[in-house]
């Protein structure tokens, strides 16, 4: 075989490779695809308990909880990577259970939901009082440390209190 036939068929195999690879590891970790461990999967008890709107509020009320109001669409390439990070970090799911009522709105779905909270991209992340009141919005992608520091800093309603920086250096 020539040179060049060679190296053909070996730039093609590891174009392959890497269409496997991307399209297989459900992890975002090619290394754990390859090994043969495959993607690393949380257990159900640790998702979201994502609620329709109107049911969301009321529940809020009769919890009185906090309510974690999440403003999507499936196109949403920054909604697509809070879902594989930040929605899937340990601790944030468990402080989102143990301490908020977390509302799913999908923007093509519900546009006049998207237009009466005035959402203007995405996504937009919402924290409201048990009572529906607003607290505040955040619009665009935050990591799970960050995520974790704002469900604490709106739980504990230290939002009346102090700035964020000041809470975040109490932590």
């Amino acid at each position: 075989m020539k040179k060049e036939n060679i190296l053909v068929v070996a730039i093609i195999c590891i174009a392959v490779a890497g269409v496997m690879i991307y399209n297989n590891s459900k992890s975002g970790n090619p290394a754990e695809f390859i090994s043969g461990k495959g993607s690393v999967q949380i257990s159900d008890a640790l998702t979201i308990d994502w609620q329709d709107y109107a049911q969301g509020m009321e529940l809020a009320k009769s919890q009185n909880k906090h309510i974690f109001l999440y403003f999507h669409a499936d196109w949403c390439t920054y909604c697509r990577k809070l879902k594989k990070t930040t929605f899937r970090n340990e601790a944030v799911l468990t402080y989102l259970k143990d301490n908020f009522i977390s509302i799913s709105v999908d923007t093509e779905k519900k546009k006049e939901l998207t237009t009466q909270w005035k959402v203007r991209g995405l996504p937009t992340l919402w924290f409201l009082n048990p009572d529906n009141s607003k607290i505040t919005s955040l619009p665009g992608f935050v990591n799970e440390k960050q995520f974790l520091r704002i469900l604490k800093y709106i739980h504990t309603e230290n939002y009346d209190k102090i700035s964020f920086q000041k809470f975040v250096k109490t932590l």
